[in-house]
């Protein structure tokens, strides 16, 4: 089926399309070629009628959230993006206990505990990502994960809106091993804590991140995931030499050896031929594989 075909039955289902989206517009690194198309849905309501539609036809998709672990290529994506971004908003159902929907900012959630007087999400503070997109990569930082926080979700896929509870086995490091489907909303559990408590503890970690972490130029964050056992990636690829390492506009940062730096103007390919030389150096000094905590999306 015509990608053209399916832009004009999404607008005539009343939903917002765009071809030829630029795709760096959308991700924390700042690079990726031209969408096919990409829409935004705006109501749950939507998003499943968007399901429906394209798990009929062979169209290639990607549900993009927050953009902050995603390297799309220079060629673009020759298909459907879903952006998730317009699906959001939260409220708390009894004290403590907040349902949010995939799309909301971490910053907001965050920003909702501190103003009602709950805790135990602020160690994710600075970090440019969705609820959802927390969700699937169990994102991290500081000993805690997202995972922890997380009571229910649901999760649209051909079976429908399912509901999980969620239990610790559904969450691995930076991976969430649930059903298969897009994570639609989430209830999480914060802990009663007072306003200048929380506001310590978001200035704390910030602090943190500023002392360790590379924080002016565009990124994805950590660029890989730490072994399983060992040394901590970044200090891997630090003893493996790749600290200022660069290829193009790219550069692995000086400040920490795990961030892969937009200098202005850099590549999808640029940031991908570091990450494949990072790998086979790491490998060859300390026979350890590293795992790239980014999707890589369109190449090839």
């Amino acid at each position: 089926m015509k990608l053209r075909g399916a832009a004009e039955d999404l607008r005539r289902k009343g939903l917002r399309v765009r071809e030829g989206e630029p795709l760096w517009r959308y991700t924390t690194v700042r690079t990726g070629g031209p969408a096919a198309l990409m829409v935004f849905p705006q109501r749950v309501s939507e998003l499943e009628v968007l399901w429906e539609y394209l798990s009929r036809r062979a169209v290639p998709c990607f549900w993009l959230s927050g953009g902050s672990k995603v390297l799309f290529a220079d060629e673009g994506f020759a298909g459907v993006v879903v952006n998730l971004r317009g699906l959001k908003g939260l409220r708390e159902l009894s004290p403590g206990r907040i349902e949010v929907l995939c799309g909301t900012p971490i910053a907001a959630l965050i920003a909702y505990g501190l103003k009602r007087g709950f805790g135990g999400v602020e160690f994710l503070a600075g970090i440019p990502a969705t609820v959802g997109g927390a969700i699937f990569m169990n994102a991290g930082a500081f000993g805690k994960s997202m995972g922890e926080l997380v009571e229910e979700l649901w999760v649209l896929n051909d079976e429908g809106l399912k509901r999980v509870s969620g239990e610790p086995r559904l969450f691995a490091y930076r991976r969430f091993r649930g059903p298969k489907g897009v994570l639609l909303k989430a209830i999480v559990r914060l802990k009663p804590a007072s306003p200048a408590k929380v506001r310590e503890r978001i200035f704390g970690f910030l602090a943190a991140r500023r002392g360790k972490q590379p924080l002016g130029r565009p990124s994805f964050g950590c660029a890989f995931k730490n072994p399983a056992e060992g040394p901590a990636a970044g200090f891997l690829l630090e003893k493996a030499g790749l600290k200022g390492r660069s290829r193009g506009q790219a550069l692995i940062s000086p400040k920490h050896a795990n961030f892969i730096l937009n200098l202005g103007g850099a590549r999808s390919g640029d940031i991908l031929a570091l990450m494949e030389e990072a790998r086979e150096r790491v490998f060859g000094r300390f026979g350890i594989s590293l795992e790239p905590e980014v999707q890589i999306v369109g190449r090839g």
